[in-house]
């Protein structure tokens, strides 16, 4: 059994350089051609992080927690969502997983880790239970 530890954005700069909250608001107000790009930009910013690591040819499970920048009570669901959806996809697309379904990620979870006001981000932790 691995494990594997991730640290996601939860902002993202847009072609422009402006700073894009990755929450759920912005993504369902937002074109598809914006999210796609952010999204492929989100890729990028992760895939060093994948660098080395061998193919996981069986099930995980994966456990999301977010960190704060602020303490405003903020919505769990509203910041681990796109991530979630961004960092399944960026696993299949980079290699570490043969797909997102349900026969691959068989389980997610989300918590809150508190606040980082020097790094806000998503952690990911990624399980292999085969």
């Amino acid at each position: 059994m691995s494990d594997y530890k991730f640290e996601l954005p939860i902002y993202i700069k847009n072609k422009k350089g402006k700073k894009i909250s990755l929450s759920l608001n912005w993504y369902r107000n937002c074109h598809y051609h914006v999210s796609n790009d952010i999204k492929k930009r989100f890729k990028e910013s992760i895939a060093d992080q994948f660098e080395g690591l061998p193919r996981i040819e069986g099930r995980v499970r994966i456990k999301f927690v977010y960190y704060a920048r602020i303490n405003n009570s903020p919505d769990l669901d509203n910041f681990t969502s796109v991530v979630k959806k961004f960092f399944q996809d960026a696993m299949t697309e980079l290699g570490l997983i043969e797909d997102d379904n349900v026969n691959f990620v068989v389980a997610t979870s989300e918590y809150y880790g508190g606040i980082d006001k020097g790094n806000p981000r998503v952690d990911a932790f990624v399980t292999e239970i085969n």
